[in-house]
């Protein structure tokens, strides 16, 4: 292989400019921008292929896309890193040494218009929600939008009023999906003690019926307005400030030789989100492989093992960050005393409760 120094890789580059056919063209072929009617040189230029041919998206003054050149047949091709985006133009310029650059404008995908994403659920499912309730969670059928939570989320009262600052202001919680929103009431609006307790109130009052509103103008991740707006109705019932207690759940065990749901059932609902990953089933040889699911708003968990149930002993593991509506974890109230050292109050970290298949 010849090797050229930079001015005589530059001197190429002029000639070949120059001496270049009339009928060159930009085209683009399956994701792949190409320089037509061009005879590229297998050398490459001194300040790289992006000085001969960069592609830009959008308008006005912005950095030439990233992503690899090849030269195939003395063919010069560019294809981007990542993929486009639906309702962007791209401006692919070729500047050929010693010639006036030649531009040709590409559309890039439409953009989506059909209506496809709804609110899947929102928790707690109920419709009566304890008056210092600390976290609600919307479900959507697909990725959202972010930064728009603010101005599509409303909390009416029961005369249709908006109801400024129940929520905790700050950037939005999305579980990694974009799928599933968490909305905290102000805590320091629930717990006792705290200034804003006592100068505003709880964010919901015992007794008084609230609605949740989801604008339909919300956008998924495609750009797209949600199928239909989402109402939820609700009322506000008696604070709960006692921590969940293990022992006062009711254990169902399936028979041994079944696929059957080993059920728990709870003294009231619990955080749903939290009953995914905080229970678990397990044996002296280790834990059981299976499913879990939620039922009866979010007062019973499920367990269906992937293998029929064994004779023998079994035990619950409960995590002790396990919550309730309110907040409260297993022994630990949220709404502790403002003066009361948070440790006193943590026990272990998980609660075991044993039970026998037969």
């Amino acid at each position: 292989m010849r090797k050229y120094s930079l001015p005589a890789v530059a001197l190429i580059f002029l000639m070949e400019g120059s001496a270049m056919a009339q009928g060159v063209s930009i085209q683009l072929d399956g994701g792949t921008f190409r320089v037509a009617g061009w005879n590229a040189p297998a050398a490459v230029p001194p300040n790289g292929w992006s000085s001969v041919f960069a592609v830009y998206a959008g308008a006005g003054d912005v950095p030439p896309l990233t992503g690899s050149y090849t030269v195939k047949g003395r063919t010069l091709e560019f294809t981007p890193r990542f993929p486009f985006a639906p309702g962007v133009q791209y401006r692919a310029v070729f500047r050929p040494p010693g010639g006036a650059p030649i531009q040709k404008v590409f559309d890039g995908p439409a953009k989506p218009t059909t209506a496809l994403t709804r609110v899947a659920a929102v928790y707690p499912s109920g419709d009566v929600l304890p008056s210092n309730q600390l976290r609600l969670y919307i479900l959507f059928s697909a990725p959202m939008s972010r930064d728009e939570a603010g101005s599509r989320i409303r909390l009416l009262d029961q005369s249709g009023n908006a109801l400024p600052g129940v929520f905790l202001p700050g950037q939005e919680l999305w579980d990694p999906t974009f799928q599933r929103l968490t909305l905290t009431f102000d805590p320091g609006r629930i717990k006792r003690g705290l200034t804003s307790n006592e100068k505003m109130g709880q964010p919901i009052a015992e007794g008084r019926r609230y609605t949740l509103v989801i604008d339909r103008e919300w956008k998924d991740a495609r750009g797209v307005p949600l199928v239909e707006g989402f109402r939820k109705p609700f009322r506000a019932g008696p604070a709960d400030r006692t921590p969940p207690d293990p022992k006062q759940w009711r254990l169902t065990p399936p028979k041994a030789g079944t696929t059957d749901a080993l059920v728990v059932d709870f003294r009231k609902p619990m955080n749903y989100p939290l009953l995914q990953r905080m229970l678990r089933v397990s044996t002296t040889r280790g834990a059981v492989a299976g499913s879990a699911a939620v039922a009866l708003q979010e007062t019973q968990w499920r367990f269906t093992p992937r293998a029929p149930w064994t004779p023998g002993a079994y035990q619950l593991i409960v995590d002790n960050a396990l919550e309730d509506l309110a907040g409260n974890h297993i022994g630990q109230p949220f709404d502790i005393d403002v003066f009361d050292r948070v440790t006193e109050h943590i026990t272990n970290q998980a609660t075991s409760l044993p039970f026998t298949i037969h």
